[in-house]
């Protein structure tokens, strides 16, 4: 598989992942926003979503 088919493949992993978590990531959102405020849940939001992205790909195509 060439380099840029991989790169396209795992985008495409965290889009997936994307689609699942940002509406879970709403639901949770007003359980603890409270408690951590909302740039550190954004962000937390943004690496586990990378990171189940990769591993999904790593998971599929590994």
């Amino acid at each position: 598989m060439t380099e840029s088919n991989q790169l396209v493949l795992r985008v495409a992993c965290v889009a997936v992942t994307l689609c699942v978590v940002f509406p879970l990531g709403q639901i949770v959102f007003y359980e603890v926003a409270n408690v951590i405020g909302e740039l550190p849940f954004n962000a937390i939001e943004a690496v586990v979503t990378a990171t189940l992205g990769f591993g999904l790909f790593e998971v599929l195509f590994g």
